[in-house]
Parts: structure tokens; sequence; C-alpha cells
């Protein structure tokens, strides 16, 4: 239930929310704005890790996430495999002042795609992550990607990915 505020009865929603754009690149000349590039090549990197971290501290009702990563091959005479994932945590400080950092949870599953030829492979996962894992913000989000060949790939994340927090402000956070 979602309960209005009323500025002028003094009442404040308990309920916010807070969304936050991923891709914090250059502006683009086509109209397209691309996240720092990671390159991806045998040992797992982290294409993008961002803590969202809205104004308030809230206990999460719905977490919705929209995000569009592209991954480029670097050799177009090698043709291979590129796993990749999202996975999110929690990270708040509780009411004792103690820091949580809850665990890795994927929330994606994990996809592998051939990549090669200077292919470019785009993907979009968009929907709503069931708040029982991740039951309070600030959250991390990333995207973990690796290959069987060094410098096999460079993945990116586009600017209109976003991710959307829901939920009812902790008092005194």
């Amino acid at each position: 239930m979602r309960i209005k505020a009323g500025a002028w009865h003094g009442q404040v929603s308990p309920v916010q929310d807070y969304t936050e754009h991923l891709a914090d690149g250059l502006v683009g000349t086509d109209g397209v704005q691309w996240s720092l590039v990671a390159t991806v090549g045998t040992t797992a990197v982290e294409v993008l890790n961002k803590l969202i971290e809205s104004p308030f501290d809230m206990h999460l009702k719905e977490f919705e996430v929209n995000l569009v990563q592209r991954f480029v091959g670097l050799n177009g005479s090698y043709v291979g495999s590129l796993v990749y994932y999202w996975q999110v945590r929690s990270e708040y400080v509780n009411s004792r002042g103690t820091k949580v950092t809850g665990d890795w949870i994927n929330f994606t599953g994990t996809y592998q795609q051939a990549v090669g030829t200077l292919a470019t492979l785009n993907g979009t996962y968009a929907g709503y992550i069931p708040v029982g894992s991740v039951p309070a913000a600030p959250v991390r989000l990333r995207l973990m990607a690796a290959g069987i060949q060094a410098a096999i790939a460079t993945g990116e994340i586009k600017n209109d990915s976003y991710v959307r927090l829901v939920g009812v402000t902790i008092p005194g956070a």
C-alpha cells in the first residue's frame, strides 16, 4: 500500500522510490552514451561495479532493473566463448552502526555466447528482482564477464540502463 504525501497536512510518505542510471561515460555523438570500457580476458572481470545509494536507506519493496550491455570481439580471426552474468548484494549500515555487506547473488543466469570476428553482442535484461534476497538498500550491482582467451572482447553498459528502488525509509538512517 502506498501512502500519498500531503504537504498541506505535514504528512510524509514512508514509501520512497529512487532511480539511478548506470552509464557515466562520455556523451556520444550518435546519441548513445556508454560506460567506461572493460577488457575481458580469461579471468573474470567487472564490466560494471556500482553502488546504488539513494539519499535515504530503505527496506526494499520493489527492485526494478533495465540493463543493457554490449560486448565487442577484439580479434577478427578468433571465435570463442564469452561467459557473463549480473549480480547484486546489499551494502548498508544497520541500526547499530555496523556495515552489513550481503553475499553476491546472481539475478540473471550465466550466459555463454560466441564472440569473435569483431562481432557485437548486445543483451537487455529487464524486470523485478525478488527483494527477499536483497532486503535493504543501498545495494551494489555488478556485471561479471570472462572469456577463454586473453583480451577476447570489451564490455560496456548503455546509458539507458537503470536501477529503480522502491521501499520504506528506515527512520534515523
